[in-house]
């Protein structure tokens, strides 16, 4: 099986035009230090931080500071301290799974416990306490909570959702997909096979997913971020809420690497 890995477009992001899309070519420039900005001492302001978030490149990185730039050439010095959430994504493939692996899945509800998705989260070890077992329905209207949502946004429905999908399937038929119906299915569980993916949720119930059209999953291994992981030319997205004199303050940081975790020396 084909495995894409790097795809996280779960979550309909909306990207500035400041955003280039991960995998293009991001263009480099000199970091000019400390003088380039107000950062300790400087003497040029930093740019507005993108008020929904935007992807950049890893410029330069010590134990204090990540310095990223956009495709505009912009460049946006980052204290770590000014990171509230900071987080790892890498490729990982099936192989890697097992009956310990938490996965977690979005995508459409095809009743039955079973979700049709093209991409994959995965959760080892101390990183598994970022997600727990559940399995929910909810309508594309509504943003599920997932561990990486950048838009931090939740809307709730009156109704429940099960039985809405119920309704309009019977009493009122439509297109499929037609005014969010019918809905999404939510699931985390321990990977108990691979082929088809079956999920193991709460209640001792088993969640099955399988792949869209394309045949198969991206997946990607989300871990808790340390400096030490960031290195020149990683991709990164970034979801500021505030800019001070020195530094973006970030809600969520998300560092995109290019190999398995378990390649990569600290």
């Amino acid at each position: 099986m084909m495995i894409r890995v790097g795809s996280w477009t779960r979550v309909g992001l909306v990207l500035l035009a400041l955003a280039v899309v991960p995998g293009s070519q991001a263009w480099s420039q000199v970091f000019l230090g400390p003088l380039g900005n107000l950062t300790a001492g400087g003497l040029t302001p930093l740019p507005p931080p993108p008020p929904k978030g935007a992807w950049g490149e890893v410029i330069m990185s010590n134990a204090k500071w990540l310095v990223i730039q956009n495709n505009q050439g912009q460049q946006f010095p980052i204290s770590w301290e000014s990171v509230n959430q900071f987080l790892v994504r890498w490729p990982t493939d099936p192989t890697a799974l097992t009956n310990r692996s938490l996965v977690e899945a979005i995508g459409l509800d095809l009743g039955s416990n079973t979700v049709r998705t093209d991409h994959l989260d995965v959760y080892e070890g101390t990183d598994q306490t970022l997600v727990s077992a559940t399995s929910k329905s909810v309508l594309p209207t509504n943003t599920v909570v997932t561990t990486i949502d950048p838009s931090f946004n939740r809307f709730m429905n009156a109704f429940d959702i099960a039985s809405q999908n119920t309704l309009y399937g019977w009493a009122y038929p439509i297109t499929p997909g037609s005014n969010g119906i019918p809905g999404q299915l939510y699931v985390v569980g321990n990977a108990l096979s691979w082929n088809p993916l079956r999920l193991g949720t709460p209640g001792n119930n088993v969640a099955t997913v399988i792949p869209d059209a394309s045949g198969s999953f991206s997946m990607t291994q989300v871990t808790r971020g340390s400096s030490s992981f960031a290195e020149r030319g990683d991709i990164v997205f970034l979801t500021p809420v505030d800019v001070n004199s020195k530094s973006l303050v970030l809600s969520q940081l998300v560092l995109y690497k290019k190999i398995h975790r378990a390649l990569f020396a600290n």
